[in-house]
C-alpha cells in the first residue's frame, strides 16, 4: 500500500513539475503539454483495463469514461471545447456514421467531449498490439479492420458483419474520410475516402457530418506551438441515404466532403 502511495505520489509531483515547466519557453511548453496529452491518454487506458473486464466489450465502455479524459485532458492542456448543433448527436436512437475531419492529435481530446451513445471506431488491426492503447479499444468493443492485401475477402466479411450490428445494434461508428491528418493547417481538407459512405449506404444509415476547427494559435504542431484556447465543434444535422445505390456513393462523398469544407471555412473566418 504504501508502494502504491509513493508511485501516485511520484506520479503527481512529476505532473506538477511538467506543468510548472511549460511555463519556460514555447519549445518547452509544447512538449510538456504533449507529454501531460499523451499522459491522460496513458491514464484513461488504464482506467478502461480496470473497467472494462466488468463490461468486457460492451459499446458504452467509451462513452462512460470519454467524459474522464476529456476533462483531465482540458486540465492538462488549457484546451476547452465549444460545440454547436450537439442536439444532432442524440437525435435519433438509430445507428449512423460520425463523419468527422482529422486535423490535429487533439481531435480526440474534441470528439471525447461529443461522444455518442453506442459509438465505435474502426482501427488498423495493428493498433491492437499497442501496449495499454490496443488493450483497451479491443475491451471497449472497437473493431480492428486488417488492411494487408490479400485480405480483401477477409475485409469484406468483417465489414458485413459491422454493417448488420449497425441495423441490429444501432451501432454508431466513428470515421475520418481524410485517411490521414492534414499536417498542412491550411484549413483545407485532405479528399476523403468512399469506405465510410459505402458503409452508409448499405446500411442505408445516416451519415452525421462533424467539422473540428483549431486555430492555429492554439496548436500548430509545424511551428511547435500549443496554447491555452478553444476547440470548436459544428455537427450538422444529419444527411440520410435512403434509397440510395452503390453507384450513387461516389456522389454523396462529395456532397459530404463539401459540406463540411464549406463549413470548416466558416468556421475559420470567425
Amino acid at each position: 500500500m504504501s508502494e502504491c502511495c509513493c508511485t501516485c505520489t511520484y506520479l503527481l509531483g512529476g505532473i506538477v513539475f511538467l506543468y510548472l515547466l511549460s511555463f519556460v519557453s514555447k519549445i518547452v511548453n509544447y512538449g510538456c503539454k504533449m507529454v501531460l496529452y499523451s499522459l491522460a491518454f496513458l491514464v484513461t487506458a488504464i482506467l478502461h483495463l480496470l473497467y472494462c473486464p466488468f463490461f468486457p466489450k460492451n459499446r458504452d465502455n467509451t462513452y462512460t469514461l470519454a467524459p474522464f479524459f476529456y476533462y483531465m485532458s482540458s486540465f492538462a492542456t488549457g484546451i476547452t471545447v465549444e460545440s454547436e448543433g450537439i442536439e444532432h448527436v442524440e437525435a435519433t436512437d438509430e445507428g449512423y456514421i460520425l463523419c468527422s475531419n482529422h486535423q490535429s492529435s487533439l481531435d480526440t481530446l474534441a470528439i471525447a467531449r461529443i461522444w455518442p451513445h453506442r459509438a465505435i471506431i474502426l482501427m488498423k488491426k495493428s493498433l491492437m498490439y499497442v501496449p495499454f492503447f490496443g488493450w483497451a479499444a479491443y475491451l471497449s468493443g472497437h473493431e480492428f479492420i486488417t488492411r494487408k492485401s490479400g485480405a480483401s475477402s477477409e475485409v469484406r466479411d468483417h465489414m458485413n458483419v459491422i454493417n448488420e450490428r449497425i441495423k441490429n445494434e444501432r451501432l454508431r461508428v466513428v470515421v475520418f474520410p481524410e485517411g490521414t491528418r492534414n499536417r498542412t493547417f491550411d484549413g483545407k481538407m485532405l479528399p476523403f475516402k468512399k469506405g465510410g459512405f459505402h458503409m452508409a449506404q448499405q446500411c442505408q444509415s445516416s451519415i452525421l457530418p462533424v467539422i473540428i476547427y483549431i486555430s492555429p494559435q492554439v496548436y500548430d504542431s509545424n511551428k511547435l506551438s500549443f496554447n491555452r484556447g478553444t476547440i470548436r465543434i459544428k455537427i450538422l444535422p444529419p444527411v440520410s441515404t435512403a434509397g440510395l445505390a452503390p453507384e450513387d456513393v461516389s456522389e454523396l462523398t462529395k456532397k459530404v466532403e463539401t459540406m463540411m469544407q464549406s463549413t470548416l471555412d466558416e468556421m475559420s473566418k470567425r
